[in-house]
């Protein structure tokens, strides 16, 4: 049996339409899924609209790396996922005739059930929207996880769009005391309820006004703006490491201060090259750059953990929730304007 999946496809810069096209056959290691929920990864996404990643030179593409399904076939040699099942997904086998970036806006997939695309299922009984933000918070999840914040320290976050809220968000779950920065006054009273402090970029003062909130310096910054004038600002924000400049002035010993640097976690993607004057920039004699650029299994699970607990919960991140058939009205308002649309899902549910 064929069975056919509506896409929401990017057609062109700033096309947006929805297409049907075939299933490829169900292998004996895939499952096949019925979409309820897809998350919509703001920045990214409207990027791949707008041509950018080499996004032009593949049009048609499906969008998206997030989406929640419900296990409708398993292939003969499938182990471990039932038919009903709920499970977070991310990059599913292209549909056929159209280009993946990363594919999950659409009503039907096949997933693979081994290697590192493969889906993770949802507790039991879950309901399916509390896990909507599963796959996006990752992400975020996994750079404040590196950054190994320890109960007490602080941290600044440039940019509250989603990756940044998810990561001011886990920072505050950890007992940092967090500021964050951004354009949007909308973005930065969503962030209050987990932010010590918050900063509009264009108030003038706005790097100073961080630096006196984080004591002239933070052991972490999260640079979730994704433009180079916050990359710049980013590291500028960095505490310096303490050091005696008396008539006393002494030079330690490196490997004294080396496990104590202040952390940069670098949690954007740039269009624009970031040039970078070590001696200008770093404060003190270093600090631990951090990039993670995707999210593995274990982080997925970690999230979804956090989630069934109540740690985060789905609807303090999704504003909006559309129908899929709505996509290229919906996509267009969360472009043209961002004050007042923070997060976009779609509903497949009558799909």
């Amino acid at each position: 049996m064929t069975r056919t999946a509506t896409a929401i496809v990017f057609e062109a810069v700033g096309r947006i339409a929805l297409r049907s096209a075939p299933l490829p056959p169900l292998g004996p290691t895939q499952i096949c899924v019925r979409t309820l929920y897809t998350m919509v990864s703001s920045g990214t996404e409207l990027r791949v609209l707008a041509g950018h990643y080499g996004a032009k030179e593949r049009y048609p593409v499906v969008p998206g790396y997030s989406t929640i399904c419900r296990v409708e076939e398993v292939g003969a040699e499938v182990k471990g996922f039932r038919v009903g099942d709920l499970i977070s997904g991310r990059n599913p086998v292209p549909l056929p005739g159209l280009g993946a970036m990363w594919g999950t806006q659409a009503s039907l997939h096949i997933y693979a059930t081994t290697g590192e695309d493969r889906p993770v299922l949802l507790p039991a009984g879950a309901e399916p929207r509390d896990y909507l933000v599963a796959e996006v918070a990752a992400i975020s999840h996994r750079g404040v996880d590196a950054a190994a914040p320890r109960a007490g320290e602080t941290a600044i976050v440039l940019g509250q769009g989603l990756i940044g809220a998810f990561s001011a968000a886990w920072l505050a779950s950890r007992g940092v005391k967090v500021i964050v920065c951004d354009r949007e006054a909308s973005r930065l009273e969503r962030a209050a309820r987990w932010a010590a402090g918050c900063v509009r970029i264009g108030d003038g003062d706005h790097e100073a006004r961080l630096r006196t909130l984080a004591d002239g310096g933070s052991d972490i910054v999260v640079e979730a703006s994704g433009s180079s004038a916050g990359a710049q600002m980013a590291l500028r924000l960095l505490r310096r490491k303490p050091q005696n400049y008396s008539s006393d002035y002494k030079v330690e010993p490196i490997h004294f201060y080396h496990q104590d640097w202040p952390r940069l976690v670098m949690q954007a993607n740039y269009l624009e090259p970031i040039s970078i004057d070590p001696f200008g920039f770093v404060m003190g004699e270093g600090m631990t750059v951090l990039a993670p650029k995707d999210r593995g299994v274990e982080d997925r699970l970690r999230v979804i953990e956090q989630l069934r607990r109540g740690t985060l919960r789905s609807q303090d991140f999704v504003q909006r929730l559309a129908k899929a058939t709505e996509a290229p009205a919906a996509y267009a308002a969360l472009r043209d304007d961002p004050a007042g649309n923070f997060s976009l899902a779609f509903d497949w549910t009558a799909v």
